[in-house]
């Protein structure tokens, strides 16, 4: 099963990096994200996934639903930026003046994305 997971989360590498990149080069502060939670929103739609959104303000709750009853999980991703210019020459460099995800949580939404 182990064997499974590894090459199912390797398969999933582009996609994830793709969408940390994205969610990089639009951050948004907290209580003004807009852009994000509506992408989140979508894209768990898109996966079949049962989507609440504007949970405590500006959140997006997906709920997966197993074949059999039991415990609850959850698994949480903070997705709002920080108000600071980001610095570094990359490619997918933030794209919003004073405004960036120095604090990784646009790999902790990306993460909890993909499928």
């Amino acid at each position: 099963m182990l064997v499974e997971l590894q090459k199912r989360l390797e398969d999933l590498q582009t996609e994830m990096v793709e969408l940390r990149r994205d969610f990089h080069m639009h951050p948004e502060v907290s209580h003004e994200e807009k852009r994000t939670p509506e992408k989140v929103a979508a894209y768990l739609s898109e996966l079949g996934i049962d989507v609440k959104t504007n949970v405590g303000g500006k959140g997006v709750v997906g709920y997966l639903t197993g074949g059999r009853p039991g415990k609850t999980i959850a698994l949480r991703a903070d997705f709002d930026a920080l108000p600071m210019q980001d610095e570094k020459e990359v490619s997918y460099k933030s794209k919003v003046e004073g405004v960036t995800h120095a604090c990784g949580h646009d790999v902790h939404t990306a993460a909890l994305s993909p499928q």
